[in-house]
């Protein structure tokens, strides 16, 4: 990248089918303030986030955004899996769809109508999973489940002699 240019990642939508894609952005009036405010029921739980790519081609610089993506949301906290999928076999509860920019008229196609897709290149991904975490944390539009102490610290590891256990 060339000094003084912007990574750049763009969040978009998957066509719905009452929608086309549009070639210029389309403009939205802004939600009233308290509508943002608490995560209503418009809020859209998010369990899975896919990384995609095309089959028969995967990238090591795309392979390294997945692993960026998984160790984003274990530290943060979040009940979400990062999942590495090619296009073609999205699974079904794919909540979030990461893509290049080349992949983004097929990530379109792949996913069903109305799943976010965040478009990044690989270069800039570290700040694009740092701003869907702070949207999925704000729980306005995104919302994700927290995992819980006990969960985030692992399985407990105890020992025992005979049939005592020994803490």
């Amino acid at each position: 990248m060339a000094h003084g240019e912007e990574e750049r990642h763009v969040d978009e939508t998957a066509p719905t089918p009452e929608t086309e894609p549009a070639t210029e952005p389309q403009t939205t009036a802004e939600p009233e303030p308290e509508q943002e405010a608490e995560p209503g029921p418009r809020a859209r739980l998010i369990t899975r986030v896919v990384v995609g790519y095309r089959l028969g081609f995967l990238p090591g610089e795309w392979l390294q955004t997945w692993r960026r993506l998984d160790r984003v949301l274990a530290r943060a906290n979040l009940n979400v899996k990062a999942t590495l999928a090619p296009l073609e076999e999205m699974p079904e509860d794919t909540g979030i769809l990461v893509v290049p920019p080349d992949l983004r008229e097929a990530a379109r196609e792949a996913v069903p109508p109305g799943t976010p897709i965040l478009v990044t290149p690989a270069n800039a991904a570290a700040g694009a999973f740092n701003d869907l975490v702070a949207r999925l944390e704000a729980g306005t539009e995104l919302r994700a489940d927290h995992i819980s102490e006990d969960e985030a610290q692992g399985p407990k590891i105890v020992s025992y002699t005979g049939y005592t256990r020994n803490d």
